[in-house]
């Protein structure tokens, strides 16, 4: 069972442009807010956050890296502690609701994402 540090180290990981975000979101709040770094991490993959170097995610929503990082979330999804599983569900998806690039980034979605949307907000799979 993955745990908060878990989804941590391979979100940093699989997306290293995240590193900074990450340094400035500690710096700025003296500790980790999960709800809120999930939501940057949502900001960032959906192409409306910008690292400190104003580098975007390449591609966008739309591309590799973001599809690689919504699978790192979704495994996580999968077989996160109920601490990871609720971050996910609750942060990442509705900070996804409320992104410009909401249905581009939920062409990523795997079957548990997909189906905690559909649970979560009513959204209908097609």
């Amino acid at each position: 069972m993955s745990t908060l540090a878990h989804l941590l180290v391979d979100l940093l990981s699989t997306a290293p442009a995240l590193v900074p975000i990450y340094r400035e979101h500690l710096a700025l709040h003296d500790a980790l807010l999960p709800d809120l770094f999930m939501a940057q991490v949502a900001s960032w993959v959906s192409g409306t956050m910008h690292t400190p170097g104003a580098r975007t995610i390449e591609g966008g929503a739309g591309g590799d890296a973001a599809r690689t990082l919504v699978g790192v979330i979704e495994t996580h999804l999968t077989s996160g502690d109920a601490e990871v599983r609720e971050l996910i569900a609750l942060s990442f998806l509705d900070s996804v609701d409320a992104s410009p690039a909401n249905e581009v980034l939920r062409l990523h979605f795997g079957p548990s994402l997909r189906a905690e949307a559909a649970r979560r907000d009513g959204w209908n799979e097609q």
